[in-house]
């Protein structure tokens, strides 16, 4: 058969036919390929599935398994015959001659995806990785492309893809399809009750202390993960709106005072608490602030391990084990309170998006602002947000919050998060393929990116501290997540919550206050800076900054208001418009 009329004659991939003309005419003897079932081809996929793809799990049992008695390879083997076994059975509803190949080639495709990243970057596939995944935008996908990721789509996506394409289907009676089905299902459960048999005893040990393993396993924990990001966000948009503040007031030290407060939340990217200076880091990454008359909490853990998840966590009233993406996004948040508590709230964007966090809020994209000294087109230096915020406070004469989320450190283009004047440690990692650099050069790269992060807040703080004649001002600045940076193979960030590193979790935060603030909301200062390296988190934000602006409300709890000891007990119940406070400094 010459390879045009094997084109054409597969009408479920008709697709392909139309590239026939591109192959030469063939000697007929060269082009016969022997059909096979489809139960025969999924099996066969399945046997990929396990044996090409998934290094990243083989990686990783290798390293935890330390025995290499003939009993642990013999469990090993186990191991693969055991998930070829479980595929196989997944994909036999499929094995039907007009569906099997379209999901076999689609499978494949994901596998191949989810297996690059799972290698470059040691990525796990849970619902969090695909919502950064599906959240994300062109600017930051175009980071994460590169040569490397094309040739792996050819070689494990495209060229299995056309193989299973060109293969042909046999059929078979009815009696004899279910004979086969009938069989390999028995034979499948024969297999999973010998594997219990033999080796209960090594797979409860290896699952109980290594759970993170199911979300190695590719294809699968990858699409476990998309259906359930795809099954909360109908969920979520089902929901009625909560309201989850019965009443929202000033309080009496807001109303009566004429000066305006001002508060900037600076909504870090990426930046991990031991590569900040002020924190102990050797390298002298902070400085600028190091100068300043700041407040800086060493002992701080995200929300999150990714933006998709920190960012609603961080401003929503739930706290970290009661938080879910699909209940954040259908209750209101602190902005929306801060809004009925009369507060002029600006969402000023320079990362991908605010996570439908700024919903309800005027938002400002940055890099659609058209400076072309501080933006290329596609993306702004986070400065382009500072020269926003002085005009913004040239306008205002209300009480307002700015939130600043920036780009900070968002990999795996480190090299493109600093302007040229801000590379101070070298040689640097100037390309996304991280795998190409050292890690030295990783570091210097990302550390560079600090140091501008560094300078960002200074040079707020000295634009609030100018506009203190008008405003009484403060800074708050937290990162959503923190950063892996190579550790033991892997980079970025997005692991599951509990098997990810401190590394991703443990992130900076840093506060400032100008004399007039602190004096309107008597915050002893010094008593702040004693309590800088107590354990906070992303819990303690929603609270801390209703009590900045003196918001009462009957959901605000001085408890996780980081600054409520710091304030006399009568001006705690003061600001947050409480008629009594049970806990505060004396």
């Amino acid at each position: 058969m010459q390879l045009q009329s094997l084109l054409r004659a597969l009408p479920r991939l008709s697709f392909i036919s139309r590239f026939g003309s591109l192959f030469p005419r063939l000697p007929s003897s060269s082009m016969r390929i022997v059909p096979v079932h489809p139960v025969a081809l999924t099996l066969a996929v399945s046997s990929l599935l396990v044996l090409v793809y998934n290094d990243q799990l083989w990686s990783a049992i290798f390293n935890w398994w330390p025995g290499r008695s003939l009993h642990d390879i013999v469990f090993l083997g186990s191991v693969a015959l055991f998930l070829t076994v479980l595929f196989n059975l997944i994909l036999q509803p499929v094995a039907m001659p007009r569906l099997v190949k379209p999901v076999l080639i689609l499978v494949v495709f994901t596998a191949a995806g989810v297996s690059y990243f799972a290698s470059a970057y040691g990525a796990m596939m849970d619902k969090t990785m695909i919502a950064n995944v599906l959240e994300t935008d062109r600017r930051e996908v175009g980071d994460l492309i590169n040569v490397r990721f094309f040739a792996d789509l050819v070689l494990f996506g495209l060229l299995p893809a056309l193989v299973i394409g060109l293969v042909p289907l046999s059929r078979a009676s009815w009696r004899r399809e279910a004979v086969i089905r009938g069989g390999v299902v028995l034979a499948s459960f024969a297999v999973v009750g010998l594997t219990a048999a033999f080796f209960y005893q090594d797979y409860a040990s290896l699952i109980r202390n290594h759970r993170e393993m199911r979300f190695m396993i590719n294809p699968s924990a990858a699409i476990y993960g998309t259906v359930r990001y795809v099954t909360d966000v109908p969920s979520a948009m089902a929901s009625r709106f909560q309201q989850v503040a019965a009443t929202v007031t000033r309080g009496p030290i807001a109303q009566r005072e004429k000066k305006k407060t001002v508060l900037v939340f600076v909504v870090g990217e990426t930046a991990r608490a031991d590569h900040f200076s002020l924190n102990g880091y050797a390298r002298k990454t902070n400085p600028e602030l190091s100068k300043l008359d700041i407040v800086n909490f060493g002992n701080v853990r995200s929300c999150g391990t990714s933006t998709a998840e920190s960012v609603p966590c961080m401003f929503s009233d739930l706290a970290r084990e009661d938080y879910s993406s699909s209940g954040a996004g259908s209750r209101e948040n602190l902005l929306d309170i801060l809004v009925r508590g009369g507060v002029n709230v600006l969402w000023l964007e320079n990362n991908s998006s605010c996570k439908g966090v700024c919903a309800r809020v005027p938002t400002e994209i940055m890099w659609n602002s058209g400076d072309d000294t501080l933006c290329d087109g596609s993306e702004c230096d986070d400065e382009i947000l500072l020269e926003r915020l002085r005009a913004v406070l040239d306008s205002t004469d209300k009480d307002t919050i700015v939130v600043l989320h920036q780009i900070g450190s968002h990999g795996p283009s480190y090299f493109k998060r600093y302007p040229p004047s801000f590379r101070v440690f070298s040689p640097t990692c100037d390309t996304n393929q991280l795998q190409s650099c050292t890690q030295d050069e990783i570091v210097n790269t990302y550390d560079n990116s600090i140091l501008y992060t560094d300078h960002i807040l200074a040079e707020t703080i000295g634009i609030l501290s100018k506009a203190s004649e008008r405003f009484d001002t403060a800074m708050l600045y937290v990162s959503d997540h923190g950063e892996s940076l190579g550790e033991n193979g892997m980079y970025l960030h997005g692991m599951p919550y509990m098997f990810a590193p401190d590394t991703q979790k443990h992130v900076p935060m840093v506060a400032w206050a100008s004399e007039g603030y602190a004096r309107k909301m008597s915050l002893d200062m010094s008593c702040l800076k004693a309590e800088d390296n107590n354990a906070y988190s992303h819990d303690n934000l929603f609270h801390s900054v209703l009590g900045m602006f003196g918001v009462g409300t009957d959901v605000y709890r001085p408890d996780l208001d980081i600054a409520a000891p710091c304030r006399p007990g009568p001006a705690v119940a003061g600001v947050a418009g409480l008629d009594s406070v049970g806990t505060g400094h004396p």
